[in-house]
């Protein structure tokens, strides 16, 4: 199924008022339990919490070892091999949860860390690019070309949301400044097409 461009921009924008937002922000509070309780929010809401396995532990036990190793993440280290970077933090995870993969699960969370220059790793993005299933290196060189061909309708698209910020779902943050300004970073025109996938490859 696919959806308008301008559709997939709203759609983010609402998404990232509802949600994603407060996982960046809370992911990055300095506040231990506030960074748990972000990536316990957001595992659920992006329904990778199964990738991490329990027994009689409660929800925030269960995500100690994962906030670990996301608390010493940072940008910089992503930005020369952005695929090989984002495989150690994978492998890191998988070997303290002992399961199967965990791409998909890393990369959102690393997202909601630190967004650039993390994409997100999507089964269903995947499937709308044609790329090797578990191959995170295909996936990012295939979801980048495409970017590369849809990056300035995408662009046109976030420029006009600040037109029609009356429809959000938060009036109260999604002021047409707040709007213009955050639909302008590479960041959110980025989600715009990972939701553009999305719908793609249901």
């Amino acid at each position: 199924m696919k959806y308008s461009i301008e559709y997939c921009s709203l759609h983010y924008l609402n998404m990232w008022l509802k949600h994603d937002k407060r996982y960046h922000e809370s992911i990055n509070s300095v506040k231990r339990e506030e960074r748990l309780s972000a990536i316990d929010g957001a595992a659920k809401y992006y329904k990778v919490a199964r990738n991490f396995p329990i027994k009689s532990e409660n929800g925030r036990v269960r995500y100690e070892r994962i906030l670990k190793i996301i608390d010493k993440v940072v940008a910089s280290e992503f930005y020369g091999d952005t695929v090989s970077s984002v495989e150690k933090v994978e492998s890191k995870i998988r070997g303290v949860y002992k399961g199967g993969s965990v791409l998909s699960a890393t990369t959102k969370l690393l997202w909601l860390k630190i967004r650039n220059p993390i994409i997100i790793y999507d089964s269903q993005a995947r499937k709308a690019l044609n790329a090797k299933d578990g191959d995170f290196s295909d996936f990012y060189e295939k979801w980048h070309a495409a970017y590369e061909k849809d990056k300035e309708p995408i662009a046109s698209a976030c420029s006009k949301l600040s037109r029609i910020s009356r429809y959000s779902c938060d009036q109260t943050i999604a002021t047409k400044d707040y709007v213009k300004t955050i639909s302008a970073q590479p960041w959110f025109q980025e989600r715009v097409f990972d939701v553009y996938l999305w719908h793609k490859g249901l």
